[in-house]
């Protein structure tokens, strides 16, 4: 039940009161004399009723992912590495919510815990990886990594749109280069969603044994 806890769980059995249909059975006197006004609360609540405010889930405002570093990093190209990493996760999650993007943040802790957020706003909504890897690269020459320790990558897309209301434009709306990397992400991402995200990713991410 919503509210009772282990503490609460435990101040119940005292009183005999294991099931819904035990605790419909007390007074609410008594409930109320144990528990205040949560007891009367718990008494409607074992009776189907709750007079709460419904609230509707909410979509979300932005969508990302981030690395913390077991070991500060402190080459650029491995930077890099790591935010195609982020940005191919971020991209297939999004594909998966049917969901695009506008403003690419990337999220840079250093290694004294200082953090800095860069963000970039893209003419059109994305979920295109590459696009979200492009533009974090640039987000990244504005930071100091390369010149100071990294503790943390994170890269998230916010200003999101649903592609529902965008899907027949698109029917008639697109450029063969926009087509090729659409059937290709939805290529990589049966992959990924049948094998694990790590069964198919640029050969860069790939560890030399």
């Amino acid at each position: 039940m919503w509210g009772v806890g282990k503490v609460t769980q435990q101040a119940l059995a005292r009183l005999n009161v294991k099931t819904f249909k035990d605790l419909r059975q007390i007074p609410v006197e008594i409930l109320e004399k144990n528990f205040g006004k949560h007891g009367a609360a718990m008494h409607l609540l074992s009776m189907g009723i709750d007079e709460r405010d419904v609230e509707p889930e909410r979509e979300p405002k932005s969508i990302g992912h981030e690395q913390t570093f077991m070991k500060d990093i402190l080459d650029p190209d491995q930077a890099k590495k790591e935010i195609l990493s982020l940005a191919n996760r971020v991209a297939h999650r999004m594909r998966r919510e049917e969901v695009r993007g506008s403003t690419v943040s990337l999220k840079v802790k250093y290694g004294d815990f200082t953090q800095i957020t860069r963000a970039a706003t893209l003419p059109e909504p994305t979920d295109d990886s590459m696009e979200i890897y492009s533009t974090s690269c640039r987000l990244l020459k504005k930071t100091a990594v390369g010149k100071r320790p990294v503790r943390l990558l994170g890269i998230s897309l916010s200003h999101l749109s649903s592609l529902e209301g965008e899907k027949q434009l698109f029917l008639f709306d697109q450029d063969k280069g926009y087509q090729k990397r659409n059937d290709l992400n939805t290529a990589l991402d049966s992959i990924c969603d049948k094998f694990g995200e790590k069964s198919i990713r640029p050969a860069t991410l790939i560890s030399k044994s």
